[in-house]
C-alpha cells in the first residue's frame, strides 16, 4: 500500500462526507537484540574520574646452568625481570543523540491523546536505541575489520576442492570445505594451547586453555557449515558451540580502505564509523557497517571493502569497551513550546590487547 496521502476517502453514501480514521498505531518493537551480545560482554567498568586504563603483561624468566659452589661469588648479583609491557586504553570518544518533541502544535496530527501519547513515547524511546544501535554496528565493525600488525593470519587452502557438476557433488565439497575449516581450527587450537610467542604482539611466552578461546565467525562460512556437517566434521561439544555461539553477519567482515575509493556500482563498501556522507545532492546517514552509496567518494580509513574471504577471528578475550558515562538531559523551551532530550555518552577508541591473541582465519 502507499504511503498515507493526507487525504480522507469518500463516504460511499453521502458524497459531501468522508470517512473518519479509525484509529493510529506506532510501531514500538524496533531494536531487538541483535548482535549486541559481543559488545555488551565486551563493556568494561569506566567511570567520570580518570580517563586511561592501563593493561599490564609481562614475559618468561629465564634459567641458567647452576654452578655449585662456584655461585657464591655470584650472591649479591642482581637478576631484575625485562620491563613489562603496558597498554594505555583511553576514554576519548563522545557523542550525543539528539531529538526534538513538543505538546501543542504536533499534537494536531494526532486523534486523541493515546496516539499522541504513544508516539512522544517511542520518539523518546529511539534516545536509547539509537545508541544500542551505534554500540553494536561500532564494535561489530571493529572485531570484523581489525587485524593484529603483528600476529599472523591463518589461511585455509581449498584450491583442491574443484567446483561441483551436481547437487552430490555440491555436498561432497562442502563436506571437504568444512573439513578444511575443521582441521584449520583443530591445528591452531593445539598451537595456541602449546607454549609459544606466537599468539601475542609482544612476543611473550603465553599458551591458553581451549576453553578460554572465543571464535568470532563470518556467518556465511556458519551458513555453509550445515547441520548434517556438524556432527561429523566437529567432534567436541566445544567447537560446535563456538561455531553457533558468537558469530556477526559477513558484512561486518572486510579489510580497511588504504586510499581514497569512488564507490561503483560493483563495490561494497562501508562505514568505519557513524557518518554523514552527500552523494549527488543527496544526504545518507549511515551507521557502522552500513553500505556506501554508488558514486561516494570515501576517504582512507573511512570505509572497508567487504571480504567474503575471511572466515573468522579468534581471540581469548574481547577488546574492551568501556564507558564514560551516559546522560539523559532535556529542556523546555518556553518561546516555541519544544522540549529538547539529549543522550550524551563516552567510550573508548577500540583497539585489542596486545597481551592476548587477535588472529584472523582466511581462505586462502
Amino acid at each position: 500500500m502507499p504511503a498515507f496521502s493526507g487525504t480522507l476517502n469518500a463516504n460511499e453514501i453521502f458524497a459531501s462526507l468522508y470517512n473518519m480514521i479509525i484509529s493510529q498505531q506506532i510501531n514500538a518493537s524496533n531494536i531487538k537484540e541483535g548482535f549486541s551480545s559481543l559488545v555488551n560482554r565486551a563493556r568494561v567498568d569506566g567511570g567520570l574520574y580518570g580517563d586511561t586504563k592501563l593493561y599490564y603483561d609481562t614475559d618468561a624468566l629465564k634459567s641458567h646452568a647452576w654452578a655449585g659452589d662456584a655461585e657464591a661469588t655470584n650472591l649479591l648479583a642482581l637478576d631484575r625481570p625485562a620491563d613489562p609491557e603496558c597498554q594505555a586504553i583511553f576514554l576519548n570518544v563522545f557523542r550525543q543523540i539528539r531529538v526534538t518533541v513538543d505538546n501543542y502544535l504536533s499534537k494536531r496530527a494526532w486523534k486523541d491523546e493515546g496516539a499522541f501519547a504513544q508516539f512522544n513515547a517511542v520518539t523518546l524511546g529511539w534516545l536509547r536505541e539509537t545508541k544500542k544501535v551505534y554500540d553494536q554496528t561500532t564494535y561489530n565493525v571493529f572485531l570484523g575489520v581489525h587485524v593484529s600488525s603483528v600476529q599472523a593470519d591463518e589461511e585455509i587452502d581449498f584450491s583442491g576442492i574443484t567446483t561441483p557438476a551436481t547437487t552430490a557433488d555440491e555436498e561432497a565439497m562442502r563436506r571437504m570445505r568444512a573439513q578444511g575449516i575443521g582441521e584449520a581450527l583443530a591445528n591452531l587450537m593445539i598451537r595456541m594451547r602449546d607454549v609459544s610467542r606466537d599468539f601475542n604482539d609482544y612476543g611473550h611466552l603465553k599458551s591458553y586453555d581451549e576453553e578460554e578461546v572465543i571464535i568470532v565467525f563470518n556467518s556465511a562460512y556458519v551458513n555453509e557449515i550445515t547441520k548434517l556437517d556438524l556432527p561429523t566434521i566437529f567432534h567436541k561439544e566445544g567447537i560446535v558451540a563456538k561455531i553457533s555461539e558468537d558469530l556477526l553477519p559477513s558484512r561486518y567482515f572486510g579489510d580497511v580502505l588504504t586510499a581514497s575509493k569512488t564507490v561503483g556500482s560493483t563495490d561494497d563498501v562501508r562505514a568505519m564509523y557513524e557518518q554523514e556522507i552527500t552523494v549527488g545532492g543527496t544526504a545518507y546517514h549511515l551507521f557502522a557497517g552500513d553500505k556506501f552509496p554508488v558514486g561516494a567518494v570515501v576517504a582512507s580509513g573511512d570505509g572497508y571493502t567487504v571480504n567474503p574471504k575471511i572466515i573468522a577471528k579468534v581471540l581469548t578475550e574481547l577488546p574492551p569497551y568501556m564507558s564514560a558515562f551516559e546522560v539523559g538531559t532535556s529542556f523546555f523551551n518556553p518561546r516555541s513550546l519544544t522540549e529538547n532530550h539529549y543522550l550524551t555518552f563516552g567510550h573508548n577508541s577500540l583497539e585489542h590487547l596486545y597481551a592476548k591473541p587477535f588472529v584472523r582465519v582466511v581462505e586462502k
